[in-house]
């Protein structure tokens, strides 16, 4: 019983739950939008538990794809220990969960996901096909493109036109050509996160010699300036869309956001110049005051990383509140 307990318990760390937020932000945009536009909010409630099936069921999958190809090394003399950064996979090599557990937890949390989509496969018909099936595909290739720096496109694609259609069809039945603009704003974000995530691990994967974007981009100090773009990028899209008129003035709200911005690249530019440097929190960090609560060792990691999500959470709540304002008046 004991054992069972702490297999419970150490599940969230398992599929890395504290990803949840990003899904959740998401998915409020198109949520919101479609709601206005008369759709069904207990849909949209339902598509959310999808997304965070796919999103958690993913995560566990990327491990264990990581996990089988370690070991198979191992097997094979290649190398002779597991060589995972920031305890990936320790509930795998530690032996909390086997292989077999991991495969029919991912197992379920895709097959529940699917019957979530069969769902809505009955209410409208084929047309949420064109956003389930790439999702499947993607979501299944992720930790064999991810290891050809391809991961972020992915994310990209997931994330901004295949999360926000499928939304959208999922609580009207139709889709929008409208609602793909705002896609891009959010979509960059979720890809800075990423990105800012492989920039922190830029030294360790250099070392082994995992091929990301961020290695791709030549240097750290290029892998800083592709994440000002992906931090900038949503601003543009909005200052273009609101100034070719598709998008009201409302949709300037979310630019109060930038100093968020500009913070986030200070944070990754000290950790370029000395990873050890000590990160005081500021108030443009967001909510990544929490991680003051956290052991030295985490402590700095814990900024960097929350400050980029925080980026994504208050652009995201701007944004959903630009478009009630917009509607409204």
């Amino acid at each position: 019983m004991g054992n069972f307990y702490k297999s419970v318990s150490t599940l969230p760390v398992v599929l890395r739950c504290y990803s949840i937020p990003i899904s959740v932000v998401s998915w409020s945009v198109p949520f919101i939008f479609a709601l206005l536009c008369g759709g069904n909010a207990l849909l949209g409630i339902i598509a959310l538990a999808g997304i965070i099936l796919v999103h958690l069921g993913t995560n566990l999958f990327d491990d264990i794809a990581d996990y089988v190809r370690e070991k198979y090394k191992i097997d094979k003399g290649l190398k002779t220990d597991f060589n995972f950064q920031k305890g990936k996979c320790a509930f795998l090599i530690n032996g909390d969960f086997s292989l077999k557990q991991c495969l029919f937890i991912c197992l379920m949390l895709f097959l529940t996901a699917i019957i979530i989509g069969c769902y809505f496969y009955s209410l409208w018909g084929t047309g949420i096909l064109f956003v389930v099936l790439p999702v499947v595909v993607l979501c299944l290739l992720y930790p064999i493109l991810g290891c050809l720096g391809l991961g972020e496109i992915i994310v990209a694609v997931i994330f901004s036109p295949l999360l926000y259609s499928g939304v959208f069809f999922a609580m009207t039945g139709s889709f929008s050509k409208d609602i793909l603009i705002l896609s891009i704003s959010t979509g960059s974000l979720v890809v800075g996160i990423l990105h800012n995530h492989m920039l922190l691990d830029y030294k360790y994967d250099t070392t082994n010699r995992k091929i990301t974007l961020c290695r791709l981009s030549g240097s750290e100090h290029n892998a800083l300036i592709l994440l000002g773009i992906f931090s900038f990028i949503p601003y543009i899209n909005l200052l273009f869309w609101v100034f070719s008129g598709k998008l009201g003035v409302w949709y300037l709200l979310p630019l109060i956001t930038v100093p968020s911005a500009i913070a986030l690249l200070n944070v990754m530019n000290k950790h370029i110049k000395n990873p050890d440097e000590q990160i005081e929190y500021n108030i443009f960090m967001g909510c990544a005051i929490r991680a003051e609560k956290m052991p030295e060792i985490q402590r700095n990691f814990l900024f960097k990383f929350l400050t980029a999500q925080n980026l994504l959470i208050s652009f995201t709540i701007v944004l959903c509140l630009s478009i009630i304002l917009d509607n409204v008046f």
